[in-house]
């Protein structure tokens, strides 16, 4: 009979898990956009409940306990826009058009995505991003279609087509025309978007350290 994991195993996971984080953080950073699949399993590990499953965080008895830090630019429902861009920015780069990026710690520069710290049901559920089909996107959808389906811990056989719309066909509908010609951004909308939960994942942990002394 198994027996039940006592709380500095628990921690000791914990603190491997983050060092998953960080470590596939700095690779997405230096121009590995693929590690983005790895930070979505680890993501799944720590916050993730199924049935079959509880979460590290859970298993801890801190994740409800926890306020997430929101980075995301919010759905303005009186925005005419078709898309709205959740958790990534655009940047310009003189000669090569722009592309989608993680905003990380740019945030301060854009009053649009501050926003007091939120309870994680309200974090990880709410959609925080709409595509330029109207399919909605939430922190939880990003990081599960990634771990689940596009080869982070499983590689679902029949492809998904909100994902390839949204990661592949440049879902948000966004354009540059930096070099004379309109053209899409480049980048995977979800790949950033997943690095930018990570973040904001890693900087709560942070804020909550007395929780896991």
């Amino acid at each position: 009979m198994a027996s039940q994991r006592d709380r500095s195993d628990l921690l000791q996971l914990l603190e491997e898990n983050v060092g998953f984080l960080k470590a596939s953080s700095a690779s997405f950073d230096a121009g590995f956009e693929a590690e983005a699949k790895r930070l979505a399993v680890t993501m799944r590990v720590l916050l993730h409940d199924t049935a079959q499953s509880q979460s590290l965080l859970g298993q801890l008895g801190v994740k409800h306990q926890m306020l997430f830090m929101d980075t995301a630019e919010h759905i303005n429902p009186n925005n005419l826009l078709p898309s709205a861009p959740g958790l990534v920015m655009m940047q310009m780069a003189t000669g090569v058009g722009a592309s989608y990026i993680p905003p990380l710690d740019a945030v301060p520069l854009a009053p649009g995505r501050i926003h007091p710290p939120a309870d994680f049901d309200s974090w990880w559920a709410d959609d925080i991003a709409r595509d330029f089909s109207g399919t909605l996107w939430s922190r939880k959808k990003f990081a599960l279609t990634m771990a689940n389906k596009e080869g982070g811990a499983h590689v679902d056989p029949r492809l998904n087509a909100a994902y390839e719309s949204l990661a592949k066909h440049n879902g948000l509908g966004f354009a540059s025309n930096a070099s004379g010609a309109m053209r899409p951004l480049e980048g995977n909308i979800v790949a950033a978007s997943v690095r930018q939960i990570a973040y904001e994942l890693l900087k709560t942990l942070e804020a909550h350290a007395n929780l896991f002394a």
